[in-house]
């Protein structure tokens, strides 16, 4: 019995007994049809995080076992946010995939699998004119986004090795935006050409 009850650990404050805790962090990386020299790949997604546990559920008598399945039972079906602290403590997930085995080796408890998913929660972007807080930016910020403030075209004289691509990257702007305010074929830009970039 005294293996069975390694790797103690609670799900929303439920003792647990996981034998095996597998994450998955993963990431989607876009690409996308560029210009020559250009990179295929200019950013990443991070996916959500997924950990599949596998383990035991044990009490000392059959009642309160049933009452622990019946709990995790109404997590998964209610989908109600969890914290699960193992090996490493993970918050804001869901769990799907609750799968429950009886086992002759297992008294008073079943062998147990199910999957966590873990739920991104997003920042509401309103600011309460009233509430003047200064803020840091986010270490994780992607790309600063542009404002809905109207502002002035700027434009650039095209020089050679330039290319929609790399104004793009210098000014901050899509290169699909500067070909289309500008018309020039891509692979025939001329030198000199005042272009709007921004």
């Amino acid at each position: 019995m005294a293996e069975e009850l390694v790797g103690k650990a609670r799900l929303s404050g439920y003792l647990i007994h996981v034998t095996s805790e597998d994450a998955d962090f993963d990431v989607d990386i876009p690409t996308h049809k560029v210009e020559k020299g250009i990179d295929l790949s200019d950013h990443v997604e991070r996916k959500p995080v997924v950990v599949k546990l596998s383990g035991l559920l044990i009490r000392p008598t059959n009642e309160r076992v049933e009452t622990l399945v019946n709990k995790l039972k109404s997590f998964e079906y209610k989908g109600q946010l969890l914290t699960y602290e193992g090996r490493r403590i993970y918050k804001n997930m869901l769990m799907h995939g609750l799968s429950i085995k009886a086992s002759s080796k297992v008294m008073n408890g079943y062998n147990f699998s199910c999957t966590l998913t873990e739920v991104r929660i997003a920042q509401s972007s309103f600011v309460d004119p009233k509430v003047k807080a200064v803020t840091a930016p986010s270490k994780e910020a992607g790309r600063k986004q542009t404002t809905n403030k109207k502002q002035s075209p700027i434009y650039h004289v095209v020089k050679k090795g330039d290319t929609y691509g790399s104004l793009g990257q210098r000014y901050g702007t899509k290169w699909q935006d500067i070909q289309k305010w500008n018309g020039y074929d891509p692979k025939k830009i001329p030198l000199g050409a005042k272009l709007r970039v921004v």
